[in-house]
């Protein structure tokens, strides 16, 4: 056992308590544990999928609360161990789940806010894969994106060697027809503000006016013709809030 493991295991058996499982699946499990004395919370994450370059890189990012801040990460035979901080707020599947409409002005913030976190993981050459409800965390100052467990650092590869992300939300691409880039986050987000707005995928049909032309543009088949940058998309957002006050 590494050393950073050991000091892992043994600070959450004696300064912390577990308080719930976020997921648990064939891949990763994600916990939620408490401080005894101080009440903060964090997340720690055993994952089979060995990104650890991701986590590695965050570790030394300020993402200014727009993604969760790295502890710790550690390796061990097939195992990547991750501690994380735990961001408080509201998963945005549970506004899904009950039915509870968001204005249409709050959408665009949430969809801006998502974009300030692309921004800075697609500077450091990350990208998502998984943008869905569930990862998707209000706060009461900003909308945060979370679950980076299989995330991947871009590469030059002609194609994703593992198919993974979520049914309707990953893009084509992701499943071994080119490689992961910026761009297959981009497709995700349209996909999720379809659904925020008029709550189907965007094969269904898209909302009348300029939001319904920024998810076209988001949600192309080709991969050259979505918004090439988050920046691009958040212009555009940024124009949207201005026309739908």
């Amino acid at each position: 056992m590494s050393d950073i493991k050991e000091y892992i295991d043994k600070a959450l058996a004696q300064e912390y308590s577990y308080i719930k499982t976020l997921s648990e699946t064939s891949i990763n499990t994600l916990k939620v544990y408490e401080h005894k004395h101080s009440g903060k919370k964090l997340v720690s994450i055993e994952s089979k999928y060995r990104n650890d370059e991701v986590f590695r890189t965050l570790r030394s990012v300020n993402t200014r609360g727009y993604t969760p801040r790295i502890y710790e990460v550690t390796s061990e035979d097939e195992y990547l161990f991750v501690l994380e901080e735990y961001i408080e707020g509201e998963a945005l599947s549970n506004y899904l789940n009950d039915t509870r409409e968001l204005p249409r002005s709050r959408v665009i913030e949430i969809l801006i806010d998502l974009c300030c976190a692309l921004e800075i993981i697609h500077s450091y050459k990350i990208v998502h894969r998984d943008i869905k409800p569930e990862n998707v965390i209000i706060g009461k100052e900003k909308a945060s994106l979370i679950d980076f467990s299989v995330a991947k650092m871009i590469s030059n590869k002609s194609a994703d060697t593992v198919s993974l992300g979520t049914a309707g939300f990953a893009a084509p691409e992701q499943y071994g027809v080119a490689q992961s880039q910026p761009t297959a986050d981009i497709y995700a987000l349209g996909v999720l503000a379809n659904i925020l707005l008029i709550g189907t995928h965007p094969t269904s049909g898209v909302p009348k006016g300029y939001l319904g032309t920024i998810i076209k543009k988001c949600t192309d088949i080709q991969t050259s013709k979505r918004y090439q940058n988050a920046w691009e998309l958040k212009k555009a957002l940024l124009k949207a809030k201005k026309l739908y006050k």
